[in-house]
């Protein structure tokens, strides 16, 4: 009987955390500020792309006091870039064909 709650209270936190699960794994390498540049736009990006889930949960975010620092702007692109179009990806229907693997195993 109390599976079920604990279950709940183990499960949705993680569904609820930060990205999804394949962007865990990306750590983009450079300065701090283009680090902070692509965490932002890959936040925006997912928003951008995503349904109203990925609207709620990570929004646009563009710092206006970094406006000027080249480094947040070339991270912000290429963070936006990278998330916008693997979440695209990931929605998309695939085949064994359209991954190069032929057809199948």
């Amino acid at each position: 009987m109390m599976k079920r709650p604990l279950y709940l209270l183990i499960v949705l936190p993680l569904l609820a955390s930060c990205r999804p699960a394949w962007l865990l794994t990306v750590d983009p390498a450079g300065t701090p500020e283009y680090s902070l540049g692509w965490e932002d736009g890959c936040d925006s990006g997912l928003s951008a792309e995503g349904s109203w889930y990925y609207k709620v949960m990570f929004g646009f975010k563009k710092r206006p006091e970094l406006a000027a620092n080249d480094q947040y702007k070339q991270g912000w692109n290429e963070g936006f870039s990278y998330c916008r179009f693997s979440l695209a990806s990931s929605k998309a229907p695939s085949t064994w064909e359209s991954i190069g693997m032929g057809s199948g195993f």
